[in-house]
C-alpha cells in the first residue's frame, strides 16, 4: 500500500476516490487502523539525520577532487621554495572552506526551521468522532477538519471546501492567495501552486472552513520534499 498512496497523484483524484483507495470513510478511521498504518508509514515529521558540527561541516569543504588538486600544488610550492603561491592558495582554500560551511550551515538551519511551519495538534475525525491530536500522529486517510488561521499539517485532498482561501507563498513563492475547491479533479501535470483541490503541509487557511483526506506526510509531503 505504502507505495502506491507516496506515488498516486492525488490532484487528478476525485475525493470519492480518494476516499476509496486509501481505504477510509466519512467517519474517519479507526483508533486500531490508525496504529497499523502508523507502523507502515511512520510519523508525520520532517525527520533528518543528525546534524554535523560546525568542525564536521567546514572539513567536508575539502572533500573535492579539485582540493586536492590545489593542496596538491601549495605543497609542490613550499617544495620548490615558492611560498607566495603556497600562501596564496592556502588562503584561497581556507576562504573557500570558510564561505562554504557558512552557506552549508545556513542552509540546514533554513531546512530545521521547517519543522516549525507543522503545527502541534490538529483536529481529525476518527470512528465518527472529533478528536485533537498531534499532527506527528496523523496517517495517510486522516480526516482532518480546518478552519480559517490554522496551519495544513500535512498534504491533503479536499473533501469539502467552505469559502476556502489558503497562503501558499512559503511553498510557492506566490504571494496571492489560492481559493480552494473540493470537486475539481485536474489534469496529472497541473503545477503545485495550481493545485486548488489540495491542502499543502505548512500553508495557513486564511478563510472558511474545510475537511480533507491525508494523503503524504512527512518528508513525502511537498513541504518535506523541500525540506
Amino acid at each position: 500500500m505504502i507505495e502506491h498512496v507516496i506515488r498516486r497523484l492525488w490532484h487528478a483524484t476525485s475525493a470519492a476516490e480518494a476516499v476509496s483507495v486509501l481505504e477510509s470513510r466519512a467517519a474517519g478511521l479507526g483508533m486500531d487502523e490508525v496504529a497499523q498504518r502508523r507502523e507502515v508509514f511512520g510519523r508525520n515529521v520532517l525527520t533528518r539525520p543528525k546534524r554535523a558540527g560546525p568542525p564536521a561541516v567546514y572539513l567536508r569543504q575539502f572533500r573535492s577532487p579539485l582540493i586536492y588538486l590545489l593542496l596538491g600544488a601549495a605543497v609542490v610550492s613550499l617544495g620548490i621554495a615558492e611560498y607566495s603561491d603556497a600562501v596564496f592558495i592556502f588562503v584561497a582554500l581556507q576562504i573557500n572552506a570558510v564561505v562554504g560551511a557558512f552557506r552549508e550551515w545556513k542552509a540546514e538551519s533554513s531546512a530545521e526551521a521547517l519543522n516549525a511551519m507543522i503545527p502541534d495538534e490538529v483536529m481529525v475525525r476518527r470512528s465518527a468522532k472529533r478528536h485533537l491530536t498531534v499532527s506527528a500522529d496523523l496517517v495517510p486517510g486522516d480526516i482532518v477538519l480546518l478552519q480559517s488561521g490554522g496551519l495544513v499539517p500535512a498534504d491533503a485532498r479536499l473533501i469539502t471546501a467552505d469559502d476556502v482561501t489558503v497562503d501558499e507563498s512559503m511553498l510557492t513563492g506566490e504571494s496571492i492567495p489560492v481559493g480552494k475547491v473540493s470537486d475539481f479533479v485536474l489534469a496529472e501535470a497541473t503545477a503545485v501552486g495550481d493545485r486548488r483541490n489540495m491542502l499543502h503541509a505548512g500553508t495557513t487557511v486564511l478563510a472558511g472552513r474545510a475537511a480533507g483526506i491525508v494523503t503524504q506526510i512527512g518528508l513525502h509531503t511537498e513541504l518535506g520534499q523541500i525540506a
